[in-house]
Order: structure tokens, then sequence, then C-alpha cells
């Protein structure tokens, strides 16, 4: 059986590496891109499973911005995402809550920073459960 790919955008390295070994303790294969102009090209030449995406990375909404993008990508739009972030409101330069913003993220789950390793386990499982 083949494994589950999932595919994490953040730009830091560390979470990269972290949440990279956590996954593949787990039996997932593991892409990692540090940008979503990298993170889309694997997108489109690997077709991952499941995206782990960050929402401030060169600029401080480009995760959603790019889960928008992907939902409205026919080709695309049925990627499960899975948004982890430090809770945007602590983020600097962020003024809204989640709250705010839980009536448009384009993701299926979001996941505050640090992450439960189980409880990501528990998401991904959720979400790549097959009919």
């Amino acid at each position: 059986m083949a494994q589950d790919k999932i595919l994490l955008i953040d730009d830091d390295p560390s979470f990269l590496e972290i949440t990279g070994a956590i996954l593949r303790r787990f039996g997932y294969e593991v892409l990692s891109a540090n940008n979503t102009a990298d993170g889309l090209k694997y997108i489109e030449t690997e077709k991952p499973d499941l995206l782990i995406l960050d929402i401030m990375m060169a600029t401080i909404d480009e995760g959603l911005q790019f889960a928008v993008k992907l939902r409205q990508d026919e080709a695309l739009h049925r990627l499960p995402i899975i948004i982890v972030s430090a809770q945007p409101d602590t983020e600097k330069g962020y003024s809204r809550s989640l709250e705010d913003d839980m009536d448009w993220i384009a993701a299926d789950i979001f996941m505050e920073k640090p992450v439960d390793p189980q409880a990501l386990k528990h998401n991904i499982e959720l979400l790549l459960k097959k009919d």
C-alpha cells in the first residue's frame, strides 16, 4: 500500500524538520517547502494527499491567500488543508482574531503552534479517511 504524501509549507526550517520527522514516524511520506511558490511546484508535480500550511511567511497572510488560491483552482480545490500557525492575534502586526477569520479561511482544519503530534495525526487521519 502506498504511503500518503504530505506537503509541509512553512518558512521556519525547524518546524519543517521537526514536523517532518514526526510525520515520517507516523508512516507518511513528507515533502517540505519554505515558501508557497516552491510548494505550488510540489503540488503540481508530486500530487500530495494533504497540505500543512503556515499563515505568516513572506507576508502576514501568505498562507491564507495561498489556501484561497488553491480552493479557487478546479484541479486543486479538493486538496485537504491544515493551517498550522501561531494564534493570529499574537503574531506581530496581525490585528484580527481567529474568530473574525474562520468564515473565510480556506482550510479544513486550523491548529495552533506548537502542535500536539497526536492531535495532528488525528486530524490528518480524519481528512485522509477513505470512503
